[in-house]
């Protein structure tokens, strides 16, 4: 309440007057008296229900964007059961450092889940942190209608775990499960095979693989479609050339210091991960070698950091944006019911030709 003395400071009263107009929640009653009709036109206008006539519409979504007008969530929760609200978890290979793919797979995703409806929360999966225990925690909060998997495992006990009790997920990545689950990918074996070949007929005659933790399914897909184009070509894959790191720029770092104490005859490697590229091409030029020249290089990734390096890389690239999309797309999917068995796709990447991986005199 307004004392006689505030009452004379008619900024101070300007300021409480606008403070109690804010502090009325302005409902669909509000926007129905505001325009003379009904809350239930209002209502199904907002929705764009068919039996409101376009005018209408637009009058009631002017009017409710001036007067602040905000569904009530809670009451939509109550009436649907669901809460509009989905969790990705994420591993971060790292804490003091941004992963700008890891940040830019994030973006995409809750970009597309807004323009869906849902709120995208973040669950980090650290180093040390049990896997199915953080999922295991979202279930039992019961505040998420569904959850985003990355760094899947052909044995993934996260998946086994939400297949059996029955909460909507999808993951970016395969596993080896015979039960079908949702699923994006990239076709990695694909991947791996034709690494192998642009560097065989590069003039590379045995060139390394340094592909992500073993752990991880995509990781073994590389490794096997590599292998399959050496064998096609009655050639052995020795042990000693291929590598599993993590996909940081310091673990490219020590990849390189490994290629020029271990391997000084090498010629060329598929780096499969653009941010290890970062810390792997540093540390070459560092020792003297030129990439493109007297060492061929090529990547992979889907945040485009090949174009940045110096030279720009060739790589296989895909858009997080578009896998994002996919991602939320399939997860509505699979909140809605849809059969598990009809929600699985596998996009194919696209090489960016810089001509790193040519040797050239």
């Amino acid at each position: 309440m307004l004392t006689p003395n505030d009452a004379a400071d008619p900024p101070l009263a300007r300021r409480c007057l606008h403070m109690n107009k804010r502090s009325r929640r302005t409902t669909l009653h509000t926007v129905a008296k505001h325009l003379g009709i009904s809350a239930t036109t209002v209502s199904r206008a907002l929705k764009d229900g068919p039996e409101v006539n376009a005018e209408t519409i637009d009058r009631v979504k002017r009017a409710a964007e001036m007067l602040g007008y905000r569904p009530n969530m809670g009451g939509v929760n109550l009436r649907t059961g669901r809460s509009q609200s989905v969790a990705m978890v994420l591993s971060f290979e790292r804490q003091d450092q941004l992963n700008i793919v890891t940040a830019s797979l994030l973006v995409g995703v809750s970009t597309a889940m807004k323009a869906r409806g849902y709120r995208t929360g973040i669950v980090p999966h650290l180093e040390h942190d049990d896997p199915v225990e953080i999922v295991r925690n979202l279930v039992r909060e019961g505040s998420v209608d569904g959850v985003i998997i990355t760094h899947t495992r052909p044995q993934d006990d996260r998946v086994k775990y939400l297949l059996e009790v029955g909460v909507p997920f999808v993951t970016f990545g395969r596993t080896e499960l015979l039960s079908p689950h949702p699923h994006v990918d990239l076709d990695h074996e694909q991947i791996g095979a034709e690494a192998a070949r642009l560097l065989l007929d590069n003039g590379h005659p045995a060139p390394l693989l340094f592909a992500p933790s073993s752990q991880f399914s995509y990781s073994l897909q590389f490794v096997k479609g590599w292998t399959k184009t050496f064998n096609a070509r009655n050639i052995t894959v020795p042990d000693e050339l291929i590598h599993f790191s993590a996909t940081t720029p310091q673990s490219g770092v020590e990849m390189a210091r490994d290629v020029l104490r271990r391997h000084p005859e090498a010629t060329g490697a598929f780096v499969a991960s653009d941010e290890a590229g970062l810390g792997f091409i540093t540390t070459m030029h560092q020792a003297g070698r030129q990439i493109g020249k007297d060492f061929g290089v090529v990547t992979y990734g889907g945040a485009r950091l090949h174009d940045f390096l110096s030279p720009p890389t060739s790589a296989f690239y895909y858009s997080h944006f578009e896998i994002a999309d996919l991602l939320a797309d399939m997860l509505v999917r699979a909140i809605d019911g849809e059969d598990y068995a009809g929600l699985r796709q596998v996009v194919q990447a696209d090489f960016i030709d810089h001509g790193s991986h040519i040797l050239k005199p």
